[in-house]
This record gives structure tokens, sequence and C-alpha cells, in this order.
């Protein structure tokens, strides 16, 4: 008699603890896009220039703490939205030597592997797509979790030239270097 009463007890205990693991999974999945940024700096002729993107989505936005190697984000850069401070500077970076924004008005990034580090700091990797060419991409990031909010921030330089960003007279290296840093904090909710 006693089994009896005690296996519906344990049944129930069982379900209520699998009921309470998994309301606690949280996944972050809606991109808020106005409170994101992400912001590039390089240097020309030794000195340190930036800007930013001011309009970016995510097609696909999927990231679980608890489970960060099932993560997922593809997000799409309006090129047409950078900003550097100068009016110039964008008309110039809009044109085919630069970005080629009226060809290619898209930059991607979408990820094939997140890997958890500890302490909250994550690695992601994945495919940058900018003026037609695809190269791998490795950010370290941190991860902040804010109830409902969720903050990912980290930077990863690439190499200009890889993407054919800057040609002609501006393909040199020594004028204008290769390496471009993106610093990015996105802002995701639940």
């Amino acid at each position: 008699m006693k089994n009896t009463l005690l296996r519906p007890l344990a049944l129930v205990a069982a379900l209520s603890l699998g009921t309470f693991t998994s309301a606690q999974a949280v996944e972050y999945t809606t991109l808020e896009p106005e409170a994101s940024s992400i912001v590039f700096s390089y240097s020309q002729m030794n000195v340190k220039m930036d800007g930013d993107f001011s309009e970016l989505k995510a097609t696909e936005l999927s990231f679980d703490p608890a489970n960060p190697e099932s993560a997922k984000v593809t997000i799409e850069v309006a090129l047409s939205s950078i900003e550097t401070g100068s009016t110039d500077a964008n008309t110039e970076l809009a044109k085919g030597e630069w970005l080629a924004i009226e060809q290619h008005p898209i930059a991607t990034f979408s990820s094939s592997n997140v890997e958890a580090l500890g302490d909250n700091n994550y690695q992601i990797t994945g495919d940058l797509s900018i003026k037609g060419h695809t190269q791998t991409v490795t950010a370290p990031f941190s991860f902040t979790d804010n109830g409902d909010t969720g903050i990912f921030s980290g930077s990863f330089t690439f190499q200009r030239g890889d993407y054919k960003i800057g040609e002609g007279a501006w393909s040199s290296f020594g004028i204008v270097a290769n390496d471009v840093e993106i610093k990015f904090d996105i802002i995701a909710k639940q």
C-alpha cells in the first residue's frame, strides 16, 4: 500500500520538476534595433576614424543562455544607414570603390556556431557578407541578462581587402588601414 501511494506522488513530483525546469528556460528571439548599435573604426593616414550603422534587423534570432550551442542569428545591416559624421564621407563610402551600396545594399552576418566560454562570455562564429564577398569571422561577446532583455556586447576585426572595400586609388593599406574593427551591442527581448 505504501508503494502504491508513493508512485503517484513521485510521478507528480517529476512532472512538476519538469515543468519548473522548462519554465526556467529563457530564449531571446526579438531584436530591438533602435536600442542596438553597430560601430566601426579604422585608421586613415594613421588617424582613427569611426562611424556606425543605424538600420539593422534580425531575420533569425534565437539565444538561450542555458543552451548557447543551439543559438542561431542572422543580422542584416542596411549599408545606406552609414553615419560617419560627414556627409561627404557618407557619400564617398556609398560609391562602388568602397561599399557599392547601390549594388550591395545589405551586409549580413549569419552564425554557424556559438560556444560558451564561462562567466557569461561566449564566442560566435559565422559568415560575414559585404559587397558580394563572404568570409568567416569569430567574435567574442559577453551576455547580460536584464530581466526580459538580453544585451550582447562584443567586437571583432576584419580585413577590408577581403571584401574589396576601398578599391582603385584607395586600395593601398598605407592610406587606409586594412583592419576594420566592429563593436556591437545587440539588444534582444524574450
